[in-house]
């Protein structure tokens, strides 16, 4: 019996800065193509092509559902970034400045739509989750049809601490903002990043679900919006956090949130699962109208 999805390698580049993204189009192979794709946002400081997100998008296939699983340029700690006017720039999770989060998403669903699909659902996990909240607040893109929060950290913005702020601002005066800040913790993923994109990310403000924030990004998101948690990752979000999420979400067209019992941070073991649940709930979405691109 052959496989029930195909994968592709696809790249794009974005508009504004014309950076190259690369990514894995897996589509649905024995059950026929739905009009809307969804794009796979990874977390930090991995990639679209961890098997993490390989497992969930081909499970999310046999629902008849595309997924586009794309590298943003904060993909991996750090990496050379290749543009259209060949020139290189520093990207990864080290270097990467959260304003142009908006740039990468863009690209990616221009891409999709130009496959023929008439929308697109994002759905982002971990530090993607961020990223997806924080590109529909700030653009209300209408070819987003809705949006998948998964295992988005609800106390990311906790971990800015003030005086780590004090000295990347520091570094930068000194003409070293790209210099890497002291390390919190050497050799773990998230010890340190470089002083440009420390104050990104204290400047962006992590908070978009709201713990800390009033009217922040989620209360701007109007798509239909699904935000889920595992039962054990309750480091990242807890059912609590949903009935907060929820009462923050004043904009959202719907809100729905779930937990997954006994899944960890990826739900890998759940996958079909948790492919099950996203997929009924597209189904159920209000049908887009025709795209033009």
């Amino acid at each position: 019996m052959g496989k029930a999805y195909t994968e592709e390698l696809v790249y794009t580049h974005t508009e504004e800065d014309g950076v190259m993204l690369a990514g894995i189009l897996t589509s649905p192979a024995t059950v026929p193509r739905k009009d809307v794709g969804i794009l796979f946002i990874h977390g930090r400081p991995v990639s679209a092509f961890i098997p993490m997100m390989s497992g969930h998008a081909r499970e999310i296939a046999n629902h008849g559902y595309a997924v586009l699983c794309g590298n943003t340029r904060g993909h991996d700690m750090g990496a050379w970034l290749f543009r259209r006017d060949g020139q290189l720039m520093l990207g990864g999770a080290w270097w990467e400045q959260l304003e142009e989060i908006p740039r990468d998403l863009d690209a990616w669903i221009s891409y999709m739509l130009g496959l023929g699909f008439r929308g697109v659902v994002l759905l982002g996990f971990s530090m993607g989750a961020f990223k997806a909240i924080y590109y529909q607040a700030e653009r209300s893109d209408p070819r987003v049809v809705a949006l998948i929060a998964m295992s988005g950290s609800v106390r990311a913005a906790r971990d800015i601490k003030p005086e780590r702020v004090k000295v990347a601002e520091q570094m930068v005066r000194e003409g070293r903002g790209l210099d890497l800040l002291p390390w919190e913790e050497y050799g773990a993923p998230y010890g340190t990043m470089s002083a440009l994109a420390y104050l990104s990310r204290a400047r962006i403000n992590l908070d978009v679900f709201g713990i800390d924030t009033p009217d922040s990004r989620i209360s701007k998101v109007r798509c239909p919006i699904f935000v889920c948690f595992g039962t054990r990752e309750e480091d990242v979000g807890t059912a609590a956090d949903l009935d907060m999420i929820r009462g923050n979400a004043t904009r959202a067209a719907s809100v729905h949130t779930q937990m997954f019992d006994e899944a960890e941070h990826g739900f890998v073991g759940h996958e079909r699962e948790v492919a099950a649940a996203f997929a009924s709930w597209i189904d159920k979405l209000p049908q887009p109208a025709t795209s033009t691109g």
